[in-house]
């Protein structure tokens, strides 16, 4: 949820997700909710 919050402002290009990007599904689950935003 909170890097989707984040994704939305206009200033944010990108997001560097840290442990998460180490589990994938909680990667896939950030991808998955921030795709569309941008």
């Amino acid at each position: 949820a909170n890097a989707t919050e984040f994704m939305k402002q206009p200033e944010i290009d990108g997001a560097l997700v840290g442990g998460a990007s180490l589990k994938a599904t909680e990667f896939l689950s950030i991808v998955t909710q921030t795709s569309a935003i941008k």
